[in-house]
């Protein structure tokens, strides 16, 4: 089976991939050699006081136009963020909620930081949280459409869930949110930068992501994106300079006791950008450009198809069982009721975990199944070789 991405070039670029197996990208993912020296010149000129200001705004509007690029978004969609958590609280909190209004969401499968934002609204302003229960590790798309009424303001859900890792299909929720005027709210941490994503076709009108897992970069950065029919009539639960229009005015300029916000998605930016984490992103999303999202997909899901089928002949309980439509990037293995605490952790998983480790195969455990989660550096060689340090363990 070959590779369908240039492997002497791209594995010379992530050089963790000589010393080990790295398939922990929903984890964190790695950087690239050309991210890390973009980051070089900013902190030279940090140590030497010299003000790069203006350059690096320059840089925070060229990375907003790349991300909408990456999404299939229009620029003044795209707030820059601290991380996708931000991105969830920043929606939820700019929503005008009313006693009975509801959000519906897929609890059990979802990470902790799109519950909780949906669990201190609810307290503060009495809405209620309308849980859709998971089929064998998946969210059903008709149960969440169905959840759907006239009173619902919010549906939130992950692309792809941090945990089996199954896709989720979005367009009955898609089209259900728009008969009932709903806000469908998509945390994409975990499919952008692996899987292709534009948000057109999923129909999304919010999209959140973080940098550092398969965006390849910092800690510290994310991306909103709010379809503009939205953005417009939303207002932020807090302002900062970047969060109003005031023209050409410098950023010291004096407030007047009129405040006009921004256009679209920038009017939820509070505060000074990090810009280490946009040199970052800018640099990492040039190359997986480059490269190209569909290229990229197409190489993760084969190889992962390849892990979980080797890892199903070997007996091992492999969530979601065959390949299939449901599969992107990820393979977990465990049992699925575990997912909700429900039932006792096999331990067996541990032990194959930590036999992993042992074997430089990084992975990771999450909710108590065994987490393998790949990118664009990940090879059918590599499958294989896992393949066969589990069958060793099994030994």
């Amino acid at each position: 089976m070959s590779h369908l991405l240039p492997l002497d070039v791209l594995r010379q670029e992530f050089p963790a991939t000589k010393s080990a197996i790295y398939m922990d990208v929903a984890n964190q993912g790695l950087i690239s050699r050309t991210t890390r020296m973009s980051m070089d010149q900013h902190l030279d000129n940090r140590l030497n006081g010299l003000n790069d200001e203006e350059q690096m705004m320059e840089l925070v509007e060229a990375t907003r136009s790349k991300f909408a690029e990456f999404v299939g978004a229009r620029k003044n969609e795209i707030a820059v963020t601290k991380n996708a958590s931000e991105g969830i609280n920043i929606i939820g909190n700019a929503i005008d909620w009313k006693s009975g209004d509801n959000v519906v969401l897929c609890q059990k499968l979802e990470h902790a930081n799109n519950i909780l934002p949906w669990l201190q609204l609810r307290d503060k302003y009495k809405i209620e949280l309308r849980v859709v229960e998971p089929d064998n590790g998946s969210i059903p798309p008709e149960a969440v459409a169905k959840a759907v009424d006239a009173r619902t303001r919010i549906v939130t859900l992950s692309t792809v869930t941090m945990v089996p890792g199954f896709k989720m299909t979005m367009k009955p929720i898609a089209e259900a949110c728009r008969r009932f005027g709903a806000f469908l709210l998509a945390d994409a941490s975990q499919s952008v930068g692996i899987l292709h994503t534009d948000v057109r076709d999923l129909g999304v009108d919010g999209l959140v992501a973080s940098s550092y897992k398969g965006l390849m970069g910092l800690y510290g950065l994310g991306f909103l994106y709010c379809r503009q029919e939205w953005a417009d009539r939303l207002n932020p639960a807090y302002l900062a300079r970047f969060s109003v229009d005031l023209g050409n005015a410098p950023e010291s300029a004096a407030i007047s006791d009129s405040v006009k916000l921004r256009s679209g998605a920038p009017r939820f930016e509070i505060g000074h950008y990090n810009f280490p984490g946009v040199i970052a992103s800018h640099a990492s999303m040039i190359q997986l450009m480059e490269i190209g999202t569909t290229s990229i997909e197409q190489s993760v899901t084969s190889v992962a198809s390849r892990l979980a089928s080797g890892l199903l002949e070997l007996g091992l309980p492999v969530c979601g069982g065959a390949p299939g439509d449901h599969m992107g990037s990820m393979v977990a293995l465990g049992d699925p009721a575990a997912l909700d605490g429900s039932r006792d952790v096999d331990r067996r998983i541990h032990s194959l975990h930590q036999y992993l480790t042992k074997n430089k195969v990084i992975v990771s455990m999450r909710r108590g199944m065994l987490r393998f989660s790949l990118h664009l550096y990940n090879t059918a060689d590599e499958a294989d070789h896992v393949v066969g340090v589990a069958k060793k363990w099994l030994a």
